[in-house]
């Protein structure tokens, strides 16, 4: 008898000393399958080729001969790949080959047959009770693989490979009970009990054998569908007798075409039936398939993930989330779809680094204070917030809401910025001027131009006012004089700064366009800038935020409520590191960062929101 054999695997190296690959062979010629699993540790330079000279000889040696038995083949098998490793130690040493911790096993109708070397383990799960089925298998010759363990494998076995010691982690018991459901949940468990080991490299296959699906038309004794045929044909049978029972029906041309007729109609009714019980039965079998081949691939953007491969990841959850959507607007397996799509969330989530909150504590409420607040933005002044709106400042010293502070009567504010090293507070206004807030006292500011010029957004490093224009393609650079500001000097070079909207300075000038694309200048020359492993969608940014003493660079999306967060200085620009999203937060507006980078403060029309970042 052949089995269905149900797999996931889970694998993870946690140092370039050490090289983990988990695979499977097969031939179209033949049933029969080699799953292994391999570690090595050591120098990794000549790992991966190390471990392809063996796949080769195994797959060239076991699929030869096929009129061979099994085990023969399988003997064969691996006394080349014995002499493979021999040959391999000669040329480069142990030193460069490394440990080899494996398992190599074939599955041939209900037999397995397996071979193990150094800490690798096979398991082998039967009603509830777990057996260590490759003991005894290592020898002290200098061959990698010695004995071969074989036997008969039964419906509904789980059979666990693991290239370390897995039961120097948990229990027999525990073991079992965390495989007591299918493949998929087995692995997940597994898998946490692993990550727990921060040191830990592995690889581990979970095997469940099922018995083969057979067609559901197949019209053999005992087969359902026959079975439903013959009672709608026994029924219809009967409602005939029912209806013609006590009375003499003459036999004529026209009774006949009458019973033929029926007869006729009855065989199209009933063979619609089958039909779409059929195409029932065939979507039934088609859907689970997919469902066991999404919860694989889950698994495998999982690994990806941990490997930091956050593209190819995000691109395979992208891919199970659509299926399992095709599914949830079908009538089958709806339960097992919306699972599908909880676990792609948190696989999502966990690969990504994202933070999700759903309970906020107002920091401060300003509506305490006003009740009409309508806050645009806020800056930080020596540890202190200033909140404004369009004629109103509030200042914020810890936790407490001063009362607000008339700016102008007949001015209508639009952003503002604090000059930290100048230790004032500058606004912008509709009409183009601009206010100072200095030593508790507003008042207008002029420079030596004729007129400031127009801009979306400004920013101030030093002493020093940039001016963010994209109309004219420019960022203006304003130097702060006593009681005024000096003329307008153009900063940008080269830089394309057409639907730029945000403008954050560290000494570097970093520049958000709409469609989220960010702008490097230095010394107002454009400098290359690429984001790394970028797995969040910046499309919808509005604002970018930096400081000198951060690390990283965030960036606002109040549409889709999150903040992401970008290292700075990696390679030719920066690398995603995290999101945090606040889908329970309405209307925000401006958000800002301490320079520790400790906390992460949102602000809405009229509350700031304090949440820890770490």
């Amino acid at each position: 008898m052949s089995f269905k054999i149900l797999a996931d695997t889970f694998s993870i190296a946690r140092d370039s000393s050490h090289f983990v690959q988990l695979k499977t062979l097969k031939s179209p010629r033949t049933e029969d399958q080699i799953w292994v699993a391999f570690k090595i540790e050591g120098d990794s330079k000549y790992a991966r080729s190390t471990m392809q000279s063996i796949i080769d000889t195994l797959d060239e040696v076991f699929f030869d001969h096929l009129e061979v038995d099994v085990y023969e083949r399988f003997e064969n098998a691996l006394k080349e790949v014995n002499l493979t490793y021999k040959t391999l130690l000669e040329k480069r040493g142990q030193s460069s080959v490394g440990l080899i911790s494996a398992i190599i096993a074939v599955f041939s109708g209900s037999e397995l047959h397996l071979t193990q070397t150094k800490e690798a383990e096979a398991y082998l799960i039967r009603r509830g009770k777990l057996s260590l089925i490759s003991e005894g298998l290592s020898s002290k010759s200098n061959d990698l693989f010695v004995n071969i363990a074989s036997g008969e494998l039964m419906p509904e076995d789980k059979v666990i490979f693991a290239t370390s010691r897995l039961l120097r982690m948990t229990t027999q018991g525990k073991l079992v009970q965390m495989c007591s459901e299918g493949v998929t949940e087995a692995l997940d468990a597994i898998r946490e009990l692993v990550l727990t080991d921060a040191e830990l490299s592995i690889g581990v296959t979970c095997i469940s054998t099922k018995l083969p699906y057979r067609n559901a038309l197949n019209l053999g004794g005992g087969n359902a569908w026959l079975g439903k045929f013959q009672k709608v044909l026994s029924k219809a049978v009967n409602f005939i007798e029912s209806k013609l029972k006590g009375k003499k029906i003459p036999v004529d041309k026209n009774n006949i075409l009458i019973a033929l007729g029926a007869v006729i109609l009855l065989l199209i009714l009933s063979v619609s039936f089958l039909l779409n019980g059929q195409h029932d039965s065939q979507l039934r079998e088609e859907y689970k398939a997919r469902i066991e081949a999404m919860n694989q691939d889950l698994h495998v953007a999982n690994t990806k993930g941990y490997a930091d491969d956050k593209e190819t990841a995000n691109a395979i959850l992208e891919k199970v989330e659509e299926e399992a959507r095709i599914i949830l607007d079908s009538k089958y397996f709806r339960p097992e779809a919306l699972a599908l799509l909880e676990k792609v969330q948190a696989t999502r989530d966990s690969i990504n680094n994202t933070t999700r909150l759903t309970e906020y504590t107002p920091y401060v409420d300003l509506s305490n204070k006003k009740e009409t607040v309508e806050a645009l933005g806020f800056m930080n002044l020596d540890d202190n917030f200033f909140v404004f709106e369009y004629n109103s400042l509030f200042e914020v010293i810890l936790d407490q809401v001063l009362d607000p502070k008339l700016i102008d009567e007949s001015e209508v504010v639009i952003n503002g910025v604090a000059m930290e090293d100048q230790d004032v507070l500058v606004f912008r206004t509709q009409a183009g001027r601009f206010i100072e807030y200095d030593e508790g006292q507003f008042s207008f500011v002029s420079t030596d131009d004729e007129v400031w010029q127009n801009g979306v957004d400004f920013a101030s490093y030093g002493k020093y006012l940039y001016l963010l224009s994209p109309e004219k393609n420019q960022i203006f650079k304003y130097p702060r004089l006593r009681g005024k500001y000096g003329n307008a000097t153009e900063y940008n070079l080269d830089a394309e700064l057409t639907g730029a909207i945000s403008i954050a300075i560290d000494g570097t000038i970093y520049v958000l366009k709409e469609g989220g694309d960010i702008v490097k200048i230095f010394k107002g020359e454009q400098q290359s800038f690429a984001i790394e492993s970028l797995a969040s969608d910046l499309s919808e940014a509005t604002k970018i935020h930096t400081l000198p003493e951060h690390e990283n660079m965030y960036v606002l999306d109040p549409v889709n409520r999150k903040v992401v967060v970008l290292r700075k200085d990696v390679g030719l620009g920066a690398r995603y590191s995290s999101q945090v999203f606040f889908e329970e937060l309405e209307g925000v507006v401006d958000f800002y960062v301490d320079k520790k980078e400790d906390n992460l403060y949102l602000l809405t029309k009229t509350q700031i929101i304090k949440i820890a970042l770490r």
